[in-house]
């Protein structure tokens, strides 16, 4: 869905918004589309499936928020901009919570503005990250990360570089923890204009995730150094579903040695919670309410054996090693 003639105009074209009066869910109406109904189950089967996979990412053209203050000039400042995938908020949160439940992590382009993001869904920091890799020439069009009042949020970057990391609200009211972003220093130099490209690494015996972003003219040779300042960024990609355990399942170890895929569902509800590999044979899946949860387990798709009634354990107890079942 595009914003002319869905909303009213707030600014100087439809998905510009600078009406001082500006109200955010005022713009978040039912009926609004974002990937709409065949993306999103295409996404849901995706997260099941994990033929040949160990870990995974999203790829889109363009980030699930507005991490952008500044458009076009140092000086002019945007409440909103709805030319990003934050808007309608609604159904980009929900396209977020299908991507946490693979525990995976988006990569995109578009912004004109290099950061990564850890996004919240209903609190600041349950959702997944999010790279946004920088311009590869970045002539046309600059953009800035610049908090009115140049503090940085709640719960910043410890020794971060970068004075404006921490937790905030883009201008459609989501929510991001802003952990890098590369503000052009001067956009008529074209070795300072931000540009350049980024790199996501796999590290699959870790499981871990490495963000870098490179300056178009820097030299690799240099090492990290010579990288945007507050990058690289390394994740754990279970930190992509940030939502706090209350409880744990039993541990389940797989006799073959070998990481198999596992899914969690809620009983009550009936909802798919997560559904990801083991790593090192093994798994204690974390859960978010003290319900019984049905397990199921396969090769590529949880479709072998399922195991219900499952009652959670208490994180004290669930560490307890002799809490194991062999699967």
């Amino acid at each position: 869905t595009g914003p002319a003639g869905k909303i009213p105009q707030m600014g100087p074209r439809p998905d510009h918004i600078n009406d001082p009066s500006y109200d955010p869910s005022k713009i978040d109406l039912e009926g609004l589309e974002l990937l709409g109904p065949r993306q999103e189950k295409f996404l849901e089967e995706w997260t099941e499936d994990w033929t040949d996979s160990d870990m995974k990412c999203v790829l889109s053209q363009t980030a699930f928020c507005g991490a952008v203050h500044m458009h076009g000039s140092r000086n002019s400042r945007l409440l909103a901009d709805l030319d990003c995938n934050g808007w309608p908020q609604t159904p980009s949160r929900r396209a977020l919570a299908l991507i946490r439940k693979a525990r995976a992590v988006h990569l995109c382009g578009d912004q004109h503005l290099a950061v990564v993001v850890k996004h919240g869904i209903d609190q600041h920091g349950d959702g997944p990250f999010g790279f946004t890799g920088p311009a590869l020439v970045n002539t046309i069009y600059g953009r800035w990360w610049h908090p009115e009042d140049e503090k940085p949020g709640p719960n910043p970057i410890p020794e971060s570089p970068l004075p404006w990391t921490g937790e905030f609200k883009d201008g459609l009211g989501n929510k991001i923890s802003m952990v890098a972003y590369a503000n052009p220093e001067n956009i008529k130099d074209e070795k300072k204009r931000a540009d350049g490209f980024g790199i996501a690494r796999f590290k699959k015996k870790t499981r871990e995730v490495v963000f870098e972003c490179w300056p178009r003219f820097s030299d690799v040779r240099d090492g990290n150094k010579a990288q945007f300042p507050g990058w690289p960024v390394t994740i754990q990609q279970e930190a992509n579903d940030g939502r706090k355990a209350i409880a744990y399942l039993p541990e389940y170890r797989f006799r073959d040695g070998r990481d198999h895929v596992v899914q969690v569902i809620e009983e009550t509800t009936g909802e798919v919670i997560y559904t990801t590999r083991s790593h090192k044979g093994s798994i204690r899946p974390k859960v978010f309410s003290n319900t019984k949860h049905t397990v199921r387990f396969g090769r590529n798709l949880p479709d072998e054996i399922t195991l219900t009634q499952v009652q959670p354990l208490p994180i004290k107890s669930s560490l307890n090693d002799n809490h194991f079942i062999e699967i």
